[in-house]
């Protein structure tokens, strides 16, 4: 299948055009996400053990980008193709996103979120032993205090903080950005033998969690 005549990329931005281009573009697991990683000319490959995902996995989901001309073949490493992604910011009309129904959009990806988060508590449970006779407390902290240094969580305990702040729209945007640059920095450095791969989702929005 040839990918649709699309416009190029002006001052690198791209305007998408059909259903099948907002669709792709805003899945959750192989959209934007996987786009992120041809902001430079690479393989499959690379892109598949950069998100720790199945090679056969991510090389179907970037077949459906370059059909619908997101990705677009930039050269060649060997036999293997480069791929490199049509445009670095993207614009959706309205029209191609049922915005008046969030939970279409969104839906999939926070059930898919509290789905792995789920499998991560039981995992860590069965890891730490629990439960164990007798053991039947659940220890939650409040903000501002923090667990007791020697209690016994074991790696990667999940982790789960709601917190409401009152920030200026500067803090906000600072926040988001210090979260980043903290995850950025961490994924430059992992580099011990016992790194494993870990997500953190950064959510945030204007307003309370319980509507009024």
């Amino acid at each position: 299948m040839n990918p649709p005549a699309c416009p190029q990329p002006t001052h690198d931005h791209l305007r998408v055009t059909t259903p099948a281009q907002a669709g792709a573009l805003l899945d959750f697991a192989y959209g934007a996400r996987l786009l992120e990683q041809f902001l430079h000319p690479t393989t499959t490959s690379h892109a598949a053990r950069a998100l720790n995902e199945p090679a056969n996995r991510v090389a179907y989901h970037v077949r459906k980008l370059v059909d619908c001309g997101l990705l677009r073949v930039a050269g060649h490493q060997g036999k293997r193709a480069l791929y490199v992604t049509a445009a670095r910011t993207f614009h959706v009309p309205r029209t191609l996103v049922q915005l008046d129904e969030p939970l279409t959009v969104i839906g999939p990806a926070l059930r898919e979120v509290t789905t792995a988060y789920a499998h991560a508590v039981l995992d860590w449970q069965t890891r730490q032993g629990h439960p164990g006779p007798g053991d039947d407390d659940l220890t939650l902290h409040l903000s501002g205090s923090a667990p007791d240094p020697g209690e016994a969580t074991g790696p990667f305990a999940p982790a789960l903080r709601l917190r409401t702040v009152h920030l200026s729209p500067r803090q906000y945007r600072a926040a988001q950005d210090a979260l980043n640059d903290i995850l950025d920095c961490l994924e430059a450095e992992a580099t011990a033998e016992d790194a494993r791969a870990s997500t953190f989702v950064l959510m945030t929005f204007k307003g309370q969690l319980h509507l009024t």
